[in-house]
């Protein structure tokens, strides 16, 4: 389920967002997964996306298996719990080849139809953050920590709260439903683990954000707990936290529901209508200015919602699982003030139900879900060595070097985002202005913007062939090696979930570099 805040990513120019929605004041919101989670757009019924449903150390499955329903006490208690909530859900948890998902039951009467809402979780049965929302513990949390604390921070303290509250907490069956423990790389401590990915830009990015969350407990542990106040762990923290970015939907912030509007279209009508028969006003003029507080407040409210986003975790829908190719979302109904899931496709009796979370490559799925998506179509590889790769082809002229800094394109050989089909147009742009002879180079960068000599070009494909190759060469396993022990340890089920999860990435990067070496040669 992006959406970007604090927490994020740092550095990376792959999109990692939260699932996020949007809405107007006549049309369903959509809510899509932020990484770091899904967000929703704006309408009467406004559309979300969701992050994964469990912490997954294998891909996701797109042609969907046999499901096996799950039938645990937990599971059917929590369902159970789900409907007093005023929870609507067709669907049903059950595991696709080990993988937990949602699908149609097989004794559904028949498919699903397109539109077809399958989930429907109204908001007071959710954990929901509005802009600016007061601190609702500050006998725990004190208010001038909360206030400018990141929305993530403080999702997972409502989150905490909750559990806190154990059976007293109406939403008591889903906290206990939540996974105990997550394989996300933000909790790998070992270095070596760390190493298993491959991708040095990643395992930066992991660093950065271990370092930004132990910062970020330390000040609540100074700054934010009331005195004699109930202490967070750090496991409990980042536990809290994992939950939050892995299964947040955000969206526009709709700060009153249709029964709000319709109370103040009646007491601004009980006014008017007062006016008028103490005869304080004139009619046409009352009715006229009664008409406009009422438009002016819809309008205000709608133009409002575009700047502000709230984010919600929702009980049942956090439970259907991501896939790059489907166009299901989560959405906000603004007339049942309810998140839904509505069918994009006929969804077949025992087919597995998936949302999108938007456009995410795997290295914001990896770190802020927890899961791989095999053959990802938004995957790419993030290469922090081209310029050290260039020293093996090319003269680097420190002069071409200080104008591209200048005009901002150095940048795009430090950090190179490869997607499979090919490398960026601004990658493109300042290799060829470095590899051009004087005389060509003379004409400026922007004569490489689109194109060269063909013998610049030749020594372009070269030089991306290079690289790479290089990078290939240069992560100590082969992509045969890896699918090898991948699937040995699948067999096996030996190998402990982060270390499969390692693996399950490094072998989609070197697919991404594999192809766009195919497509260089074609």
């Amino acid at each position: 389920m992006h959406h970007h805040l604090r927490g994020a990513s740092v550095g990376t120019p792959c999109s990692t967002r939260e699932a996020q929605w949007s809405a107007t004041a006549v049309s369903p919101q959509v809510l899509h997964p932020h990484a770091v989670c899904p967000s929703y757009s704006p309408s009467l019924r406004t559309s979300l996306l969701r992050p994964p449903s469990a912490t997954s150390t294998q891909t996701v499955q797109q042609a969907s298996p046999a499901p096996v329903y799950l039938q645990d006490s937990k599971t059917l208690g929590f369902l159970e719990a789900a409907k007093q909530l005023g929870i609507k859900n067709k669907l049903r948890p059950a595991e696709f080849a080990g993988l937990r998902g949602m699908c149609l039951p097989l004794e559904s009467l028949d498919k699903s139809v397109e539109g077809e809402i399958l989930v429907s979780v109204p908001r007071r049965s959710s954990i929901t953050l509005a802009p600016k929302q007061r601190c609702p513990f500050p006998d725990w949390i004190n208010t001038e920590y909360w206030q400018p604390a990141p929305w993530f921070v403080k999702l997972g303290l409502l989150l905490l709260h909750e559990r806190n509250l154990g059976q007293a907490s109406r939403l008591s069956a889903y906290v206990a439903q939540l996974p105990r423990s997550f394989d996300h790389p933000v909790l790998w401590q070992e270095k070596a683990r760390l190493q298993q990915l491959q991708c040095q830009a990643v395992i930066r990015q992991v660093e950065e954000q271990q370092q930004e969350w132990a910062e970020l407990h330390k000040e609540l542990c100074e700054k934010g707990l009331q005195p004699g106040a109930q202490p967070v762990s750090k496991q409990d923290f980042f536990w809290a936290l994992c939950a939050v970015r892995s299964r947040t939907f955000s969206g526009p912030y709709i700060g009153s529901t249709l029964t709000d509007r319709l109370r103040l279209g009646g007491l601004v009508g009980a006014l008017a209508l007062t006016n008028i028969s103490l005869g304080l006003a004139d009619t046409q003029r009352t009715l006229s200015a009664a008409v406009a507080v009422f438009l002016f407040n819809i309008i205000y409210e709608v133009v409002l919602s575009r700047s502000l986003k709230q984010y919600a975790m929702c009980p049942v829908m956090d439970l259907i699982n991501h896939s790059s190719r489907e166009q299901s979302e989560v959405s906000y109904d603004y007339f049942l003030d309810s998140y839904t899931v509505a069918a994009s496709k006929p969804y077949a009796k025992g087919e597995q139900v998936f949302v999108s979370y938007g456009r995410q490559t795997n290295d914001s799925l990896l770190q802020y879900y927890g899961f791989v998506e095999a053959d990802n179509p938004n995957d790419c590889y993030l290469m922090t060595n081209m310029l050290r790769l260039l020293k093996d082809k090319a003269t680097l002229d420190k002069g071409r070097l200080d104008a591209l800094e200048k005009d901002g394109l150095l940048s795009s050989l430090k950090l190179v985002s490869i997607a499979p089909t090919g490398f960026p147009a601004s990658t493109l742009q300042a290799l060829r202005f470095l590899i051009a002879s004087d005389a060509e180079a003379s004409k400026g960068l922007s004569a490489f913007e689109s194109g060269a000599s063909a013998e610049i070009e030749a020594r372009l494909a070269e030089v991306l062939v290079h690289a790479c190759s290089s990078e290939l060469d240069s992560l100590g396993t082969t992509l045969a090696e890896d699918q090898a022990l991948l699937q040995s340890a699948k067999s096996a089920k030996a190998m402990p979930g982060p270390d499969r999860l390692a693996v399950a990435f490094r072998i989609e990067k070197k697919k991404v570099l594999q192809s766009c070496l195919k497509a260089l040669s074609s």
